[in-house]
């Protein structure tokens, strides 16, 4: 319990020196707090009346069956948005380790603390209505009780704990732990799809006689728990910026590094980031999973060309990005000591813009070399929308990025979530409208049958911010030097210490 306070004490006191948050304004925060409502109060009001809906839908079958099936589902869900969105536990335990303090309750501490987050207030948000809707009134007090509990346990605590294990095996044994993922994936889908649904009646079981499914969850946590401890344990350092590195790149990469350097404008610049991002594993799994938006959602739309040319569309125009949509924003911030050694050296502004540029326009080819393959089905005045998503992402989007990048001043936490991303200015969030304009145009074009008009628009405007590049170039120099001194102060204000 000491290790507890001491660090729940850290992380207050963190969060109130936090520049976007402790010392933001009042205003930013109401805004925050707000759209925070607004996402929670439907999720609530759907948890509270789902039972009626559950009796409309189903007649024949019994409501609290239905959710007591649904439950366990909750889980994976829950895991995924954790693993996907929140940070694992980084604590730098060099100041802790010499306290007289033992290293399981610092690393009880850190499990403990990896609970405080939104995820925990959304299980909370869909758990509480529904029971006390439907599960109170169904079961004895002790029973209701023992379910609720066994829930919490499940979609909070086992979700946070596989969670970060997650995380801790994946960089230990990436692939083995990759392909158990996969594997167990498989079997779910094949239950669910084509098997007798064992996780749905296992679900219906645990949450169908509450004693026994508190048991069984306590059990699972606890194994869980003790499994996360030893995996932490194992990966306990004195700094996690020290530690083992898996040794130099291949002889493959280094020539693909090498070509970088020769081929592109700026390329030893670009070729240097691009080494950052490959040994960064959130970095890299920012690259990764743009990739892999860019892969499934272009599956779907591909799929769906046949019946649905908007929607298909509006997808490309939404997951086209790919690794720049995770990159652009923090393209300057990737860490406060690479900042530090991009300025010092002899580099001109311009150069580390053109190399940024260059990047970011890497991070857009996939979605758009795939761009092709929907033209077979689509009309000519259809793909002229594809080739204003392709001009409108070069011309004006990476540019905007680079634009907006120097005023984030927030570096990567190396050790966080691979996925994790928040941008939280103004000058950030002004981005989303010019992220979501092809969207916007495959819609429009859609509802008013503007097919050519809405190309044309977006061409224009991204063919006009590629020929003014010259000029831009130079704006976008002048405003990274203007800004380079507060980048660099911002940069060390929030490195993580």
């Amino acid at each position: 319990m000491r290790a507890l306070r001491i660090l729940l004490r850290h992380r207050v006191t963190r969060w109130l020196r936090d520049p976007t948050w402790g010392t933001g304004t009042v205003a930013g925060q109401v805004v925050l707090l707000g759209f925070l409502l607004v996402l929670l109060a439907p999720l609530g009001l759907g948890s509270y009346v789902l039972g009626e809906v559950l009796r409309e839908l189903y007649p024949e079958a019994s409501a609290l069956s239905l959710i007591n099936g649904g439950m366990l589902y909750l889980v994976p869900v829950f895991m995924a948005s954790r693993f996907l969105t929140q940070p694992p536990p980084s604590e730098h335990v060099a100041p802790y380790v010499s306290l007289p303090i033992s290293g399981t309750g610092l690393l009880n501490g850190q499990a403990a603390l990896s609970l405080l987050s939104l995820h925990t207030v959304f299980a909370v948000v869909l758990v509480g209505p529904v029971w006390a809707r439907e599960i109170a009134t169904a079961w004895t007090p002790v029973g209701a009780g023992a379910w609720l509990v066994a829930a919490l346990l499940l979609t909070i605590v086992l979700a946070s704990h596989g969670a970060n294990l997650l995380h801790l095996l994946l960089g230990r044994r990436p692939w083995g732990t990759a392909g158990a993922l996969a594997g167990i994936a498989l079997f779910f889908a094949a239950d669910a799809t084509l098997g007798p649904d064992l996780f749905r009646g296992f679900s219906r079981v645990l949450f169908g006689r509450p004693a026994l499914g508190l048991a069984v969850a306590v059990g699972i946590v606890g194994g869980t728990h003790a499994a996360l401890l030893r995996a932490m344990r194992a990966r306990l350092e004195v700094d996690g910026r020290t530690g083992r590195r898996t040794g130099g790149p291949s002889r493959r990469q280094a020539g693909f590094y090498r070509w970088v350097e020769r081929t592109l404008p700026a390329g030893r610049l670009v070729a240097l980031t691009l080494r950052q991002v490959a040994r960064t594993r959130r970095l890299r799994g920012l690259g990764l999973y743009g990739l892999a938006l860019v892969i499934v959602w272009y599956g779907a739309a591909l799929g769906g060309v046949y019946g649905d040319v908007a929607r298909s569309l509006f997808l490309i125009g939404l997951f086209g990005l790919g690794p720049t949509f995770g990159l652009g924003f923090i393209v300057f911030g990737i860490a406060a000591g690479h900042a530090d050694g991009l300025f010092a050296r002899p580099h001109a502004p311009r150069r580390i813009v053109k190399a940024t540029l260059v990047l970011l326009w890497l991070g857009i080819l996939p979605g758009t070399l795939l761009l092709p393959a929907f033209l077979p089905w689509l009309s000519p005045a259809q793909s002229s929308l594809l080739l204003g998503f392709a001009l409108w992402w070069s011309g004006i989007l990476v540019p905007a990025l680079v634009y907006v990048a120097p005023r984030l001043r927030k570096p990567v936490d190396t050790s966080a979530s691979a996925f994790t991303i928040s941008v939280r200015t103004l000058h950030g969030i002004a981005v989303y409208p010019l992220l979501f304009a092809p969207m916007i145009a495959a819609a429009v074009a859609d509802a008013a049958g503007v097919w050519w008009t809405a190309g044309a628009v977006l061409g224009g405007a991204g063919l006009i911010g590629l020929l003014a590049l010259p000029w831009t170039t130079g704006v976008l120099a002048r405003q990274l030097a203007s800004h380079r001194h507060a980048m660099l102060a911002g940069f060390r204000a929030n490195e993580s210490v």
